[in-house]
């Protein structure tokens, strides 16, 4: 729902769109640029953001990731090894890789945007583990960055994909008031209500 919402919103900003969906399911929507990614793949990564290039007439300025690690409470004693393997390769290495090719296409070509989005849920071991190697990889970005690279990162306490989509487009088209922090975006009202 989030990705569909944020592809909907950035056309009708006038944005090109393709969706990175995960090789392993094979989801494609006939509608837009769909390109194939396996995160557990390091060759993927780079693979995948040429095939959208390609798609795009060679230009590819910004990257947006929603990520949304596994919600399942299975306790640390019901989790296999290679399940922990996986999710370490998936959630931590296989999100980095993406964002390091991105981030080393976009400073080769004089800019771009990356925008990570967070999404926030009650998970077990593993999820967990995942969304914390997530936000200490925007921390590290922050601290690092890369000079051509605007990067941003949101955590999303929502759960309202078309208002996040919104706020996503907003991050890509404004200099954020508090760079260098992870932006909570949630769905309580203000002071004075919505």
């Amino acid at each position: 729902m989030r990705v569909s919402a944020f592809v909907t919103e950035a056309r009708v900003t006038g944005r090109n769109t393709a969706v990175l969906h995960l090789a392993e399911t094979g989801e494609a929507d006939a509608d837009e640029v769909s390109v194939a990614w396996n995160p557990l793949s390091f060759a993927s990564a780079r693979a995948a953001l040429m095939e959208t290039e390609t798609a795009f007439g060679g230009v590819l300025d910004e990257l947006v990731i929603f990520a949304d690690p596994p919600t399942d409470a299975t306790g640390i004693t019901g989790v296999t090894p290679r399940a922990i393997e996986r999710a370490v390769l998936e959630w931590a290495a296989g999100y980095a890789e993406l964002i390091r090719e991105a981030a080393k296409r976009f400073a080769e070509r004089g800019g771009g945007s990356i925008v990570l989005v967070i999404v926030q849920a009650e998970r077990g071991p593993l999820g967990a583990m995942a969304s914390g190697a997530l936000t200490g990889l925007a921390e590290g970005l922050f601290v690092t960055g890369t000079p051509q690279v605007r990067f941003s990162a949101i955590r999303d306490e929502s759960g309202q994909p078309d208002l996040l989509a919104r706020q996503v487009i907003k991050t890509l088209d404004e200099q954020s008031r508090e760079p260098g922090k992870i932006q909570r975006f949630g769905n309580r009202p203000g002071f004075f209500g919505r």
